[in-house]
């Protein structure tokens, strides 16, 4: 069983954005708490983006080395179940 274990962290906020922050909450009958999950998880999944578009833009500036012809043989094995 997998559980996830929950870390507990201390957010100050100035009092402006706090009053927004409390009035979206109400709106949208949710917690801050949640929203600043969602934000968090926001931030974190764009981070990994912008990380997987670097690896890629580098991969395309080297073309000659990420030449993947040489697999075709095995992935239509895989694909067909026929030996190439």
């Amino acid at each position: 069983m997998n559980v996830a274990v929950a870390r507990q962290i201390t957010l100050r906020l100035p009092e402006p954005l706090y009053q927004t922050v409390k009035h979206v909450a109400k709106r949208r009958h949710t917690s801050i708490n949640r929203l600043a999950q969602e934000g968090l998880e926001r931030l974190a999944e764009e981070e990994l983006a912008d990380r997987m578009r670097a690896a890629y833009d580098e991969l395309g500036a080297h073309p000659d080395e990420c030449d993947v012809e040489i697999f075709f043989a095995a992935q239509s094995e895989v694909v067909t179940r026929e030996p190439a």
